[in-house]
């Protein structure tokens, strides 16, 4: 039975406590075909990733998600500013000294990027050889890893034999072979169905807390980033519009691009039957229909059972739900209430109990 992987066989370095990666004030910008007018892909970033985090940058198609990620591991060089790995200016490194720079930052890909000629087992031992590790490092090394990602009895299997989220966890070994300090994930998910998405989540957590590895972590679903990071940055347009730890950001969005990737998100949608029957003014006889936004301890207390006594409001629960963010309870509710009732201390008395709350509009 092989002995079970730890930290001190699969990691060789020790994490200094501050951040590991900084973008300060970097800036990216590209000739554009035909044009005299450069294109720019990011604009004055300053933004820094803790060691042993795990960060998620998430933003539209042409926000500038996949340039970030290229300038951490020096396939890209900022125009203006510079962008920092472990206190080394990475955009300064050429030949020998970028290769070394980029053995300590691995990368895993949507598609995976798998050589189909080569095993599982060969795959992942490919930077390893690169490298020149001996014959016998490699076995070790390779064997170790493909234990932790649970793919010991598919190490013969050739990327035809192996499932989506099989070859992202052949991946996701390849990236750990050389003991990063920093994994880079570029949309790693996004080709994978929500069960194998949640294993593959689970998996990156797992190498994030066991290994120490930080997690620069790129994508357009707000459900991974829910599920997996520690801080979000939001990027439009090549510009950090908001960044902040997820909790925060989830439960509090200020500006209007993340509120935007919120829209969706399950009780802050309005019912379809609703939506299209409010109005901006009060209808005789009908409600007024309002939003109210539970956070932390505020999630579990009966709120709406104490403005219907204390005020003497009838409160009908439109829809709603409650959820966890980082460990700790989030929510929605959408309600409504009579639509000649003192609405403005209505919402007063909410936001004295802590709570987040607001007028959609009005329905007959």
């Amino acid at each position: 039975m092989n002995a079970p992987v730890t930290l001190t066989a699969l990691t060789g370095h020790a994490l200094p406590a501050d951040a590991l990666i900084r973008f300060e004030n970097a800036g990216k910008s590209y000739a554009s075909r035909g044009e005299a007018a450069e294109v720019t892909a990011l604009r004055n970033v300053d933004l820094s990733i803790r060691t042993g985090s795990i960060m998620g940058v998430i933003g539209r198609s042409g926000a500038g998600k996949s340039t970030l990620i290229r300038l951490v591991n020096g396939l890209e060089k900022p125009t203006s500013g510079r962008v920092l790995f472990d206190d080394v200016d990475i955009g300064t490194l050429e030949g020998g000294k970028l290769r070394q720079a980029q053995r300590s930052i691995g990368m895993i890909f949507q598609h995976f990027n798998l050589l189909s000629s080569r095993t599982a087992f060969e795959n992942v031992a490919l930077p390893l050889e690169i490298a020149g590790a001996r014959s016998d490092e490699i076995k070790s090394r390779v064997e170790a890893l493909l234990e932790l990602v649970g793919l010991t009895d598919k190490r013969d299997r050739y990327p035809a034999e192996l499932s989506g989220g099989q070859k992202q966890r052949v991946g996701i070994a390849r990236a750990l072979a050389t003991k990063p300090k920093a994994l880079l994930s570029d949309e790693a998910t996004s080709a994978l169905d929500p069960e194998t998405t949640r294993s593959i989540l689970d998996l990156l957590g797992t190498v994030n807390r066991e290994l120490g590895v930080t997690i620069l972590l790129i994508t357009h679903e707000m459900s991974v980033i829910r599920a997996i990071a520690d801080e979000v940055a939001v990027l439009d347009a090549g510009n950090v519009v908001e960044h902040g730890n997820v909790y925060d950001v989830f439960t509090q969005p200020k500006h209007e691009v993340t509120q935007s990737f919120f829209a969706n998100d399950a009780g802050r949608q309005l019912p379809a039957w609703l939506k299209g029957k409010l109005t901006p003014e009060r209808v005789a006889g009908g409600q007024t229909v309002i939003r109210i936004t539970f956070r932390g301890a505020y999630a579990n207390e009966a709120v709406l059972s104490k403005l219907t006594r204390d005020l003497q409001i009838d409160v009908n629960i439109i829809s709603g739900t409650i959820d966890t963010i980082s460990g700790k309870p989030f929510g929605w509710v959408i309600a409504g209430i009579p639509a000649d009732a003192d609405v403005a201390k209505a919402l007063d008395y909410l936001t004295r109990q802590g709570l987040g709350a607001e007028v959609l509009g009005h329905v007959a």
